[in-house]
């Protein structure tokens, strides 16, 4: 099994369809952009600080205990947006 863990600031959109739309706009302008480099705002970066706190992040785990199947972790954060994706 794996997942994908998405969050990002901002409002709380009112259902799936929407955060759909939120979650690809936000992906599109903050990760997708080769070209532009979107440092992750300060709110952001501490979410993914407090994940690595929990869970080793997968370049550091000699175990191979990590649910993240991709590291480091904080490359997946851009902006507003981050994506942690997992494996379990």
């Amino acid at each position: 099994m794996s997942y994908n863990l998405a969050v990002w600031e901002g409002r709380r959109p009112t259902d799936n369809r929407s955060a759909g739309r939120v979650f690809e706009d936000l992906y599109e302008h903050f990760l997708d952009d080769d070209d532009a480099v979107h440092p992750p705002t300060e709110r952001i970066s501490a979410f993914v600080g407090a994940l690595l706190k929990r869970w080793r992040d997968a370049t550091e785990d000699v175990e191979e205990a990590s649910p993240w199947s991709a590291g480091p972790l904080i490359c997946g954060a851009g902006g507003l947006l981050a994506i942690a994706l997992g494996q379990g």
